[in-house]
């Protein structure tokens, strides 16, 4: 941490705030989040850095998030979720650093497509909502994206927003399954180097970023109508994947 540079330090604590914000309902400002720790600090190692302020800021979110939580749609994605974590943990032993973000960004944007054909052609998906296969699809995607670059908020967010949760449902069941999610991936990362003593300090210097993060996205997810606020999260995540891609060529 002595060696930042006021750029590293900035880009850290914007990093910061946009998990806060995330963890109250604007998943795509994730994403945001992921892409200034990279740049702050390139490589894996940035992957390391974010989870612990997601789990503290899940943890926040959480306790203020309970009654409106979808166990169920937790449950159903609990083994996918998993299955991908492990496929995540794999890829992250093989593939160099520039290559996990442009594969994530891919990701979402297999979602962001979903959607958007869905939109088009209403009676498209009449059954996909609930069916396994969509499901594990959405899950296994999800486990691999959170596992691999903390990257997961697009995919799960527009699985629930195709579900056609209420706003509130919506924002409970996402903290809820991420605070089991990111703390199911700590092992993981541990053994594979990422986090450690120095990640850790520089968390703790983080946090109040964290605390301000979700303040401002609780008070904008009250302001925000239903149809206003599905509409940022997709152009959000939308926005984030594109950026993911092309990142490296710039």
């Amino acid at each position: 941490m002595s060696d930042f540079t006021v750029l590293q330090w900035v880009l850290a604590f914007a990093a910061a705030f946009c998990a806060g914000v995330s963890k109250a309902g604007l998943a795509g400002v994730g994403l945001l989040g992921v892409t200034f720790m990279a740049a702050a600090v390139p490589g894996k190692l940035s992957s390391g850095i974010v989870l612990p302020l997601l789990i503290f800021a899940d943890l926040m979110a959480a306790f203020s998030f309970r009654e409106h939580v979808q166990w169920a749609q937790i449950r159903r994605l609990a083994w996918p979720i998993c299955l991908g974590i492990f496929a995540g943990w794999g890829l992250l032993m093989v593939i160099p650093d520039a290559a996990f973000r442009p594969i994530i960004g891919g990701m979402v944007l297999v979602m962001l497509t979903l959607q958007i054909v869905r939109q088009k052609f209403p009676g498209f998906d009449a059954a996909l909502p609930h069916s396994k296969i969509f499901a594990w699809f959405s899950g296994v995607l999800t486990g691999t994206a959170t596992m691999v670059a903390n990257a997961a908020g697009p995919i799960a967010s527009t699985y629930l927003i195709i579900l056609s949760l209420p706003k509130h449902q919506f924002v409970h069941t996402m903290a809820w399954l991420f605070l089991f999610v990111n703390i199911f991936k700590v092992p993981f990362s541990v053994h594979l180097g990422l986090i450690n003593v120095g990640s850790l300090s520089l968390n703790f210097c983080l946090v109040p970023a964290v605390l301000a993060g979700l303040w401002s996205g609780k008070r904008l997810l009250d302001r925000v109508p239903q149809k206003v606020f599905q509409s940022i999260v997709l152009w959000l995540a939308t926005i984030s994947a594109v950026w993911l891609i092309i990142s490296q060529y710039l």
